[in-house]
């Protein structure tokens, strides 16, 4: 399973991963505060994506 997802990356030159975004999200913070508001942000918008995804799915 992993070669496929390897595969596709190689595909599309541009792809990053959600990690990685993050990642960069955070490394542009400013100072503390900024940095604990962004994973704040980061963390209730992935909570809300999974909260979508689980009723989405679960509901006909």
């Amino acid at each position: 399973m992993s070669t496929l997802i390897e595969f596709i990356k190689a595909l599309i030159p541009g792809f990053q991963s959600q990690k990685q975004l993050d990642e960069a999200y955070l490394a542009e913070s400013a100072d503390v505060y900024d940095l604990e508001r962004r994973m704040r942000d980061i963390d209730l918008t992935s909570r809300n994506n999974a909260k979508n995804l689980v009723f989405g799915t679960m509901m006909p």
